[in-house]
């Protein structure tokens, strides 16, 4: 993520947002991470822009993302040791 993202509350965004990233990028290793990245800030920008209560925005961003990636026909990646 290049660019700093107001945190607004008691977390850092940027730092939330990029571990988001790192949490999807074994599950899409297909996935370019500069594409990961802008998913995941493309989709929290969107959710924040119409979010009355932004307390969960990370947590739903990356459900979000992940959802947006199994649309586009991106399959998820799952090691035998992963609970499903």
């Amino acid at each position: 993520m290049s660019e700093p993202i107001s945190t607004g509350g008691l977390i850092n965004t940027g730092t939330a947002l990029q571990r988001e990233v790192d949490a999807l990028a074994p599950r899409f290793p297909q996935v370019a991470r500069s594409e990961l990245e802008r998913y995941v800030l493309e989709t929290y920008e969107e959710l924040r822009s119409g979010a009355e209560v932004e307390a969960h925005l990370i947590a739903v961003t990356r459900a979000q993302v992940t959802e947006k990636l199994r649309e586009r026909g991106y399959e998820i990646h799952v090691r035998s040791e992963d609970p499903e």
